[in-house]
């Protein structure tokens, strides 16, 4: 099965609720100070955790990015260098997507 599907069946689970509200912090902060901590994590994701790499992508010095993946870890109260902790903020994400892609379907 084509994993794009998986994830896409997935991201619209109700059993991901817990993980979507450990990122909630992130998004609140994110709306309440104009910062981009989200979209940074996902980056950062998408980038195979290379900070430098992600920094590129998201057009900044690779201090800037730790900073705010340190900013990320406080606000989650999870470490990034544990597998665990980045798995429970991927899927986090993950039900973030699925709810963007609800949201687009029943505006």
């Amino acid at each position: 099965m084509d994993p794009a599907l998986l994830l896409a069946k997935l991201s619209r689970s109700p059993d991901l609720k817990p993980f979507r509200e450990v990122v909630e912090p992130l998004v609140a902060y994110d709306r309440e100070r104009g910062s981009d901590l989200t979209r940074t994590l996902a980056v950062y994701f998408d980038a195979g955790t290379n900070a430098s790499e992600a920094a590129d992508r998201l057009f900044l010095h690779r201090n800037s990015l730790l900073y705010r993946l340190e900013r990320i870890q406080k606000l989650t109260g999870l470490d990034l260098k544990e597998s665990e902790a980045r798995l429970v903020l991927q899927l986090g994400l993950l039900a973030m997507e699925g709810e963007k892609s609800d949201e687009a379907q029943h505006p």
